[in-house]
């Protein structure tokens, strides 16, 4: 009989991070390719020399009540445009389990409560991150007596993307992307998940510029947090993956970023490591500089005495004093000392 794969089963709660957090910082983190990704012709015309701002306390003041007990994850960002305009992007990201009958309908509020606070142009997506299907909202409608309303916006389902084209992708948010089609497809099967999970850390470090290097700290955490593993595996998957980690170590202690919980005593390890080997090719450089000063120093000292040699003999020659300084290029103090000691 065919051995089983085991239930998933969840870490323990301090590795938690919730769904909403998540997915707003590595949208944030990846701003730019996440534009790149979904809306290329827009992001043509953004202004990526200026940082676009990201509106939480405007959003939350517009909507005050609707995130409490939510499943959904809501980004709203001011971006400057390469004619001097702005563009706000409101990003909503759909992370919830069930299917949501009013879905379409408050995609529509957020639009119109934007539009009436700010009276700017709104680029809107739904990212569709549920297990279902067949849920698939695109639009809003509205009809009553002959008035009718239709709201459309970009919606993009993760279970339905091409995982090989994600694969192939240069751009690094494809990596999310996949990541929320694997949290999907490994709800119950910790083998599959701990499979999935490798696949992208191996992917990720083993060619980092691929990658774009600065995004790839924030893809581990990303990736580390959704694709939750048992703990037994988590240490396995570091041992996996130690061989390739060595260069990235270093490269994730100049970012701000917190390190992904599964690789933090690795990386932690790797640059204790790296700090102790500085510190003992510093002091074998600092014997080395050592040795070369004193030669130096010993060097000028002997040339020193020679002239001072010189200067005595030319004295006793009795030589004018502005003439032996011309010659040894001493001062009138030092040739004074020198005939001191005649």
């Amino acid at each position: 009989m065919a051995k089983a794969s085991p239930l998933l089963v969840q870490e323990e709660p301090s590795r938690y991070l919730d769904k909403d957090a998540l997915w707003k910082k590595v949208i944030t983190d990846l701003f730019e390719p996440f534009m790149l990704f979904f809306a290329p012709d827009l992001y043509e015309e953004m202004d990526w020399s200026q940082t676009p701002d990201s509106l939480e306390q405007e959003f939350h003041r517009i909507f005050p009540k609707w995130k409490k007990g939510t499943n959904y994850t809501d980004k709203l960002m001011k971006v400057p445009l390469k004619d001097g305009k702005d563009q706000w992007v409101l990003v909503h990201v759909e992370v919830q389990g069930d299917e949501d009958n009013d879905f379409s309908k408050r995609m529509f509020q957020y639009f119109y409560r934007i539009f009436d606070k700010y009276d700017e142009k709104i680029y809107a997506i739904a990212l569709l991150a549920d297990p279902i299907y067949s849920f698939k909202p695109t639009t809003y409608e509205y009809h009553f007596h002959g008035t009718h309303l239709t709201y459309a916006y970009n919606a993009y389902k993760l279970l339905d993307q091409d995982e090989e084209k994600l694969l192939q992708s240069n751009n690094p948010f494809a990596y999310v992307v996949l990541a929320g089609i694997y949290m999907q497809k490994s709800r119950y099967d910790a083998d599959k998940r701990y499979q999935f999970k490798r696949r992208l850390f191996e992917l990720l470090l083993q060619d980092p510029e691929k990658n774009a290097r600065e995004y790839v700290h924030s893809l581990l955490y990303f990736i580390d947090y959704l694709l939750q593993i048992p703990e037994d595996m988590s240490k396995k998957l570091q041992e996996e993956v130690k061989p390739m980690i060595g260069k990235e170590a270093n490269d994730m202690d100049k970012t701000k970023h917190p390190d992904p919980p599964t690789l933090k005593p690795l990386l932690d390890e790797l640059r204790q490591e790296g700090k102790e080997l500085g510190r003992r090719e510093g002091r074998a450089e600092g014997k080395a500089e050592g040795k070369a000063e004193g030669k130096a120093e010993g060097k000028v000292e002997g040339q020193r005495e020679r002239t001072r040699e010189v200067a005595m003999a030319m004295l006793k020659e009795g030589i004018p004093i502005e003439s032996i300084m011309k010659v040894t290029g001493l001062s009138e103090d030092e040739l004074n000392e020198v005939k001191n000691q005649i």
